[in-house]
């Protein structure tokens, strides 16, 4: 895996007093202006401001009172059903793992707490970091992650995990293809709305282009694994489309209802797209 650094941003202020590279809510070293203050009150002289002590007529020394720079919390969570073991024009679960590796790479350079939590009808132990500032998390992901195997068709346990996460606000990327009925992908938004949330949507182009046009065909449930042979057609084609296409829409719908930005990842995963997904969402 070539490293690559994820320059992820935030739109709120961490809180805590641990050292990292956002802005916090508290006082402290840091790069961001809070106030001037008196340097008779906050005695000391490192962070005195010229500019502003030589424009005072009083004559006073002013000094710099800034904010902690702050450390967060970076969760990832993987879902771990059977449709993220498709092979097509990737492999979907080493992209997803590709994913994870590279954000917690990108924590630990950041000074940020990284966890992961991976889980299909339940939580999967083998694929599960809580949440600490680990400078080898990543390589763990490479050695560890590849012997999970996708399976099953409920997420029920990705639902579940949401409890354990930590109750501060944190950074949380939720890695999936999101083949999720309206109904699940809804309870999993709900239980995570007072995280900041990235839904990462996992597709794949084999999936559509290698259908067949015409003639008999054999169909299988990624999920399910049943197959069923049909005769591919025109009507049939088009109905499988719309259904995607409702799927999709469906999807961003409930993301816009929680204030969430999906963030595609269209065959193999670009770190630099994920980082431009975040200048942009900064405007």
């Amino acid at each position: 895996m070539k490293q690559q650094w994820i320059d992820y941003r935030i739109q709120w202020k961490p809180t805590g007093h641990q050292s990292g590279a956002m802005r916090g809510l508290s006082a402290g070293i840091g790069d961001h202006l809070r106030a001037l203050a008196l340097l008779r009150d906050y005695p000391d002289p490192r962070r005195l401001d010229l500019r502003a002590s030589l424009r005072d007529p009083f004559e006073r020394l002013f000094v710099r009172d800034t904010y902690l720079n702050t450390a967060l919390k970076l969760i990832v969570l993987v879902d771990a059903t059977a449709s993220m073991g498709y092979v097509g024009a990737v492999n979907r679960w080493q992209v997803a793992q590709e994913i994870a590796a590279q954000l917690a790479l990108s924590a630990y350079r950041s000074g940020d707490a990284f966890g992961l939590y991976v889980a299909n009808q339940a939580l999967i132990r083998e694929g599960t970091l809580p949440p600490r500032l680990n400078r080898s998390a990543w390589l763990w992901i490479q050695q560890h992650l590849h012997r999970v195997k996708p399976q099953g068709n409920r997420m029920d346990g990705l639902i579940k995990v949401t409890s354990q996460l930590p109750r501060k606000r944190s950074l949380v990327f939720l890695v999936s293809d999101f083949r999720w009925s309206e109904s699940d992908t809804n309870m999993m938004f709900k239980k995570l709305n007072h995280h900041d949330v990235i839904p990462i949507v996992l597709e794949d182009p084999f999936e559509v282009s290698q259908a067949p046009k015409q003639g008999m065909a054999i169909l299988q449930d990624a999920e399910t694994g049943q197959s069923k042979f049909v005769w591919m057609r025109a009507g049939l084609i088009q109905s499988l489309q719309n259904k995607r296409l409702q799927h999709t829409q469906m999807l961003h719908q409930l993301s816009r209802r929680y204030g969430y930005k999906p963030f595609l990842v269209h065959g193999s995963f670009n770190p630099m797209a994920l980082t431009h997904y975040f200048m942009e969402r900064q405007t």
